[in-house]
Protein backbone atom coordinates (compact mmCIF):
# COMPACT_ATOMS: atom_id res chain seq x y z
CA UNK A 1 0.00 0.00 0.00
CA UNK A 2 1.59 3.25 -0.90
CA UNK A 3 1.55 6.50 1.26
CA UNK A 4 1.74 9.88 0.62
CA UNK A 5 4.95 11.62 1.80
CA UNK A 6 2.96 14.12 3.42
CA UNK A 7 1.66 11.31 5.61
CA UNK A 8 5.00 9.32 6.64
CA UNK A 9 6.31 12.66 8.16
CA UNK A 10 2.98 13.32 9.75
CA UNK A 11 3.70 9.83 10.98
CA UNK A 12 7.28 10.12 12.03
CA UNK A 13 6.77 13.89 13.71
CA UNK A 14 5.89 12.70 17.37
CA UNK A 15 8.99 10.46 17.08
CA UNK A 16 11.11 13.46 16.12
CA UNK A 17 9.31 15.72 18.63
CA UNK A 18 9.96 13.14 21.42
CA UNK A 19 14.19 12.62 20.69
CA UNK A 20 14.29 16.77 21.26
CA UNK A 21 12.60 16.44 24.72
CA UNK A 22 14.63 13.35 25.49
CA UNK A 23 17.51 15.74 24.42
CA UNK A 24 16.77 18.57 26.63
CA UNK A 25 16.08 16.49 29.78
CA UNK A 26 19.19 15.29 29.60
CA UNK A 27 21.08 18.83 29.10
CA UNK A 28 18.65 19.80 32.03
CA UNK A 29 19.87 16.76 34.57
CA UNK A 30 23.39 17.54 33.53
CA UNK A 31 23.09 21.47 34.48
CA UNK A 32 21.08 20.22 38.01
CA UNK A 33 24.04 18.13 38.64
CA UNK A 34 26.50 21.13 38.39
CA UNK A 35 24.22 23.07 40.34
CA UNK A 36 24.18 20.44 42.81
CA UNK A 37 28.11 19.91 42.64
CA UNK A 38 28.39 23.70 42.65
CA UNK A 39 27.25 23.75 46.31
CA UNK A 40 31.15 22.34 46.87
CA UNK A 41 33.20 24.80 45.95
CA UNK A 42 34.39 27.62 48.60
CA UNK A 43 32.96 30.33 48.92
CA UNK A 44 29.51 29.46 47.63
CA UNK A 45 28.88 31.56 44.41
CA UNK A 46 25.28 33.73 45.04
CA UNK A 47 24.43 32.60 41.19
CA UNK A 48 23.70 29.37 42.28
CA UNK A 49 20.53 30.32 44.52
CA UNK A 50 17.30 32.34 43.30
CA UNK A 51 16.99 35.50 45.10
CA UNK A 52 13.70 34.12 46.96
CA UNK A 53 16.08 30.87 47.62
CA UNK A 54 15.88 29.57 51.66
CA UNK A 55 19.17 27.48 50.54
CA UNK A 56 21.73 29.29 51.93
CA UNK A 57 20.09 29.37 55.51
CA UNK A 58 19.21 25.70 55.03
CA UNK A 59 22.91 24.91 54.46
CA UNK A 60 24.05 26.86 57.82
CA UNK A 61 21.91 24.75 59.36
CA UNK A 62 23.55 21.30 58.59
CA UNK A 63 26.06 20.27 61.41
CA UNK A 64 29.09 21.77 61.32
CA UNK A 65 32.17 19.21 61.05
CA UNK A 66 35.61 19.35 62.52
CA UNK A 67 38.54 18.67 60.89
CA UNK A 68 37.20 20.74 57.08
CA UNK A 69 39.19 18.87 53.90
CA UNK A 70 39.61 21.01 51.48
CA UNK A 71 41.24 20.12 47.61
CA UNK A 72 42.08 22.99 45.44
CA UNK A 73 41.24 21.91 41.69
CA UNK A 74 43.49 23.92 38.95
CA UNK A 75 43.13 24.18 35.33
CA UNK A 76 46.55 22.51 35.05
CA UNK A 77 45.75 19.47 37.04
CA UNK A 78 41.89 18.98 36.17
CA UNK A 79 40.47 18.87 32.37
CA UNK A 80 37.15 19.73 33.38
CA UNK A 81 37.86 23.32 34.48
CA UNK A 82 39.23 25.19 31.77
CA UNK A 83 42.93 26.35 31.66
CA UNK A 84 44.29 29.60 31.34
CA UNK A 85 47.36 29.23 29.46
CA UNK A 86 48.57 32.62 29.76
CA UNK A 87 49.73 34.06 32.98
CA UNK A 88 48.18 36.74 34.94
CA UNK A 89 48.97 40.44 33.82
CA UNK A 90 49.91 43.42 35.60
CA UNK A 91 48.80 46.84 34.65
CA UNK A 92 50.24 49.80 36.82
CA UNK A 93 49.02 53.67 36.01
CA UNK A 94 51.63 56.19 35.80
CA UNK A 95 49.53 59.12 37.22
CA UNK A 96 50.19 60.30 40.78
CA UNK A 97 48.60 57.86 43.06
CA UNK A 98 47.17 55.69 40.32
CA UNK A 99 46.04 52.27 40.78
CA UNK A 100 47.25 49.23 39.89
CA UNK A 101 45.33 46.23 37.79
CA UNK A 102 46.00 42.34 37.91
CA UNK A 103 44.11 40.59 34.75
CA UNK A 104 43.78 36.88 35.34
CA UNK A 105 43.56 34.99 32.10
CA UNK A 106 41.08 31.84 32.22
CA UNK A 107 39.74 30.44 35.52
CA UNK A 108 41.42 30.68 38.84
CA UNK A 109 41.55 27.22 40.99
CA UNK A 110 38.67 25.92 42.57
CA UNK A 111 38.85 25.23 45.91
CA UNK A 112 36.31 22.11 46.87
CA UNK A 113 35.07 20.49 49.82
CA UNK A 114 35.81 17.13 50.53
CA UNK A 115 34.85 16.87 54.11
CA UNK A 116 31.80 17.51 54.45
CA UNK A 117 30.35 17.18 51.09
CA UNK A 118 26.64 17.38 48.99
CA UNK A 119 26.15 14.75 46.37
CA UNK A 120 23.06 14.79 44.36
CA UNK A 121 21.30 11.87 42.93
CA UNK A 122 18.19 11.45 41.48
CA UNK A 123 16.51 13.99 39.52
CA UNK A 124 12.76 14.27 38.70
CA UNK A 125 11.13 17.07 36.64
CA UNK A 126 7.97 18.41 38.04
CA UNK A 127 7.49 20.48 35.24
CA UNK A 128 9.71 22.16 32.23
CA UNK A 129 11.17 24.71 34.71
CA UNK A 130 10.78 23.23 38.34
CA UNK A 131 12.86 19.86 39.17
CA UNK A 132 13.11 17.91 42.07
CA UNK A 133 16.55 16.28 43.49
CA UNK A 134 17.76 14.28 46.19
CA UNK A 135 20.79 14.57 47.58
CA UNK A 136 22.61 14.07 51.04
CA UNK A 137 25.38 15.67 53.15
CA UNK A 138 27.69 13.17 53.88
CA UNK A 139 30.44 13.70 56.33
CA UNK A 140 33.15 12.44 58.48
CA UNK A 141 33.53 12.56 62.57
CA UNK A 142 36.75 13.07 64.07
CA UNK A 143 36.37 9.60 65.44
CA UNK A 144 35.87 7.83 61.87
CA UNK A 145 32.57 7.52 61.80
CA UNK A 146 30.49 8.47 58.62
CA UNK A 147 27.04 10.46 58.85
CA UNK A 148 24.73 10.98 55.89
CA UNK A 149 21.84 13.31 55.87
CA UNK A 150 19.36 13.29 52.58
CA UNK A 151 18.63 16.53 51.12
CA UNK A 152 15.71 17.54 48.86
CA UNK A 153 16.48 19.97 46.36
CA UNK A 154 14.02 22.49 44.59
CA UNK A 155 15.92 23.10 41.37
CA UNK A 156 14.06 26.66 39.39
CA UNK A 157 15.08 27.36 35.89
CA UNK A 158 15.47 30.96 35.16
CA UNK A 159 15.65 31.80 31.27
CA UNK A 160 18.41 29.13 30.68
CA UNK A 161 19.82 28.70 33.88
CA UNK A 162 18.95 26.40 36.51
CA UNK A 163 19.09 27.86 40.15
CA UNK A 164 18.65 25.99 44.04
CA UNK A 165 15.23 27.53 44.84
CA UNK A 166 14.94 25.72 48.21
CA UNK A 167 16.49 22.86 50.27
CA UNK A 168 15.29 20.49 52.86
CA UNK A 169 16.98 18.14 55.74
CA UNK A 170 15.37 15.10 56.05
CA UNK A 171 15.10 12.62 58.20
CA UNK A 172 19.13 11.40 58.96
CA UNK A 173 19.40 7.57 57.74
Amino acid sequence: MRHCVSMRTIACLPFFLASLALADDVADRAAIGRVIAGLNEQPRRAALFTVDSDAPAELERLPKVEPLEFRVRTPEADPALPSGADRPTLTISHEPWGEAAIDFPGRLPVVELVNPRIVGSGIRSITPDVALADGRWTYTEKGGATRTIPLLFVVKKEGETWKLAALRTLAPR
